[in-house]
């Protein structure tokens, strides 16, 4: 009887062990379906695509960040009803101006000077070095494996805090029930997918510098942030935050309590002044290359890309006169189109007000996401222009999906499973309102009613959906 008992433990646990490893394997399994599909019908899209691939196809070309040959061949390609050849020049150097990152180009360029090596990547007109296909394929390649690698560091963490099932759903909400499925795979070139990468990883170095503050991971977080920054320049916002949270941090805990436990006042200074310039040294050091940028196209490190939005008809307002509209309006109301994110808000909240593990998370996430709104409210392009939803808040999802899957787990059993439900039909609701999107049942800018959102994704979507499946 007692080798019978015996036994019993050991076998237990392995069941256990095993659920998560194939989750995993099913992430893995949807990983390299998501980086077929996009390989079929990739594309350098509009002008943030543009923007943020031309530095590679300059330096594809002519080894320089002299953009005029490339904004003529994008020109001469795309065919918008706006020429890239009409960007301001800047008066000191003579060069056309981008008002866009080069943080997603420096990701992407492992994926596209690779292919310049291939023989596939050898255009037979050399001045389309850079523009064919291939480079587009490799620009969405690139998107969806960092998407994939992300959402699978994200999955990693949700199932050790939260289990599962509530990592699990919440993972597929992301792709699905937010814009971040389709700036993952539709449009890759847009960097959100990068973005998104960025993201968690400035989530994952935040949790180690908050859980044990040291100066290398201070710095590591500051790296990640100066890189999120750099892909889309307004996510500079977030930095603040964890620069924010780096320093309170540090001042919180000492650097060597007394035998009693307490903290003595003033001790964490030193730790402060370490941590936070440990923090502004890597964060500075990361965006060395966006500096670099500004340097060679207008003259100055910090000039920023206010010379090339001198020339924009947007512009910003002294205080966030759009952040309602951005949150509920139904012209890309961020919470309004993707409901998912909202309770995602409401488990963050809900984490904060009490003392668990995630609470700095929470706090630090409600923050990021507060900041995001003081920066797109203020912004005149508020609706992110001719954007699916609102994009603006793709860096806010890491932090977000903390609380959705917060809100999953906590319930009991029959409320996870009301929960759950709940999340799917948002996911339906989200991939009816891309239908609209994409078929342009819905203006793409303007304003739109909301009545008529719902009556077609109640009743024309479906109908749509028939008749593609069903033709005649």
């Amino acid at each position: 009887m007692h080798s019978c008992n015996c036994s019993k433990p050991s076998a237990e646990p392995q069941p256990a062990a095993a659920a998560p490893r194939r989750a995993e394997y099913v992430f893995v399994a949807a990983g390299l379906i998501l980086l077929a599909a996009v390989a079929l019908r990739p594309s350098i899209r509009g002008n943030d695509g543009v923007g943020h691939y031309v530095y590679l196809a300059s330096l594809l070309r002519g080894g320089d960040l002299d953009l005029a040959d490339d904004y003529r061949a994008f020109d001469r390609l795309k065919h918008y009803p706006y020429r890239f050849r009409d960007l301001p020049r800047s008066p000191c150097t003579g060069l056309y101006g981008n008002r866009f990152g080069v943080g997603a180009a420096l990701l992407w360029a492992p994926f596209v000077f690779t292919l310049r090596i291939l023989p596939w990547g050898q255009p037979a007109d050399p001045a389309m070095t850079g523009l064919t296909r291939p480079y587009e394929w490799a620009v969405g390649v690139g998107t969806a494996a960092y998407v994939f690698a992300a959402l699978l560091l994200l999955y990693r963490r949700l199932r050790r805090r939260q289990g599962p099932f509530a990592g699990a759903l919440t993972v597929c909400a992301l792709l699905l029930a937010t814009p971040l499925g389709f700036y993952a795979l539709a449009h890759g070139s847009m960097s959100h997918g990068v973005e998104f990468f960025a993201a968690v990883l400035s989530l994952l170095a935040f949790e180690a510098a908050w859980t044990r503050p040291s100066a290398r991971r201070a710095a590591l977080l500051g790296a990640t942030a100066g890189l999120l920054a750099m892909i889309r320049i307004q996510d500079g916002a977030w930095g603040l935050v964890f620069a924010a949270a780096v320093c309170l941090r540090a001042w919180r805990v000492p650097a060597a309590a007394g035998s009693d436990g307490r903290i003595t006042k003033g001790a964490g200074i030193p730790r402060l002044l370490k941590h936070g310039l440990s923090f502004a040294a890597a964060a500075l050091l990361a965006f060395t290359p966006q500096l670099a940028v500004w340097k060679i196209l207008y003259g100055s490190w910090l000039s920023g890309p206010v010379p090339y939005l001198d020339g924009s008809v947007a512009y910003f307002s002294p205080w966030p006169r759009h952040a309602l509209e951005a949150l509920f309006s139904e012209r890309g109301g961020v919470l309004a189109w993707h409901p998912v994110m909202a309770l995602g808000l409401v488990g963050l909240c809900s984490a904060l007000m009490r003392p668990t593990q995630d609470r700095p998370a929470a706090a630090v996430g409600l923050a990021g996401f507060a900041a995001q709104v003081v920066v797109v409210g203020s912004w005149s392009a508020w609706w992110a222009g001719a954007s699916f939803g609102n994009r603006y808040f793709i860096a806010a999802l890491p932090f977000l999906a903390i609380g959705l899957s917060r809100w999953l787990e906590n319930a009991t059993p029959s409320g996870r499973r009301r929960r759950a439900l709940l999340v799917v039909l948002l996911i339906f609701w989200n991939l009816g309102l891309l239908v609209q999107y994409a078929t342009q049942m819905v203006p793409r800018e303007d304003a739109v009613a909301w009545s008529r959102v719902v009556r077609q994704n109640l009743t024309d979507v479906p109908r749509w959906l028939w008749h593609r499946i069903f033709p005649g």
